[in-house]
């Protein structure tokens, strides 16, 4: 039997292992720990809050390397890492690591303002924020094996996240409700 990684069901399916959990946010061996003791499915390991590296004139990038595996080896859930949006380099350096998703994030300093990374050239699971159903659908069509919503970055205000996924879920309520002649017009959109 011939090993399968990177296939979009296998990604799609580590996606749906994450259904229904909390990723947290930790930037320690020690956070990482009492997320995983608390019941995190999942952390994202993170240097510094980016909105704080933002908000001082900084230029948030990828995770320290070190940090990231000192945090892979501290807890048996999932370790998530951001890269910024088109650093398909830093995507490589992530992936090269062993984690098991890397997410291409809008809070860190973008690399590239009009493209993102092509996610179908990697074997680990890509996760993407989207704000409206186009995005999303965008995002999924570069390679993304789960969309996220996206807050107010270093807020913890999630009432734009739950806009967010209203949005979404309303857009995809209108369509299943159109004629087909309508869903031409609408896919435009």
């Amino acid at each position: 039997m011939s090993e399968v990684t990177g296939t979009a069901r296998v990604k799609r399916g580590m996606a749906e292992m994450l259904k229904g959990g909390v990723i947290m946010d930790v930037v320690n061996v020690e956070q990482a720990k009492i997320a995983e003791d608390a019941g995190a499915c999942a952390v994202m390991a993170l240097e510094r809050v980016p909105a704080d590296i933002r908000a001082q004139g900084g230029v948030a990038r990828m995770s320290d390397p070190d940090m990231i595996e000192k945090i892979q080896a501290a807890v048996s859930i999932p370790v998530m890492a951001k890269v910024r949006i088109g650093h398909f380099v830093e995507g490589q350096i992530i992936q090269s690591l062993g984690v098991d998703y890397i997410d291409e994030s809008e809070v860190l300093t973008p690399a590239d303002y009009e493209n993102h990374i092509d996610k179908w050239k990697f074997t680990v699971p890509f996760v993407c924020g989207a704000t409206n159903l186009g995005e999303a659908l965008r995002r999924i069509n570069e390679g993304a094996a789960m969309i996220r919503s996206k807050g107010e970055a270093g807020t913890g205000d999630v009432s734009n996240a739950m806009t967010h996924m209203r949005k979404i879920g309303g857009e995809i309520r209108r369509l299943t409700t159109m004629r087909e002649d309508e869903l031409y017009v609408a896919a435009k959109e």
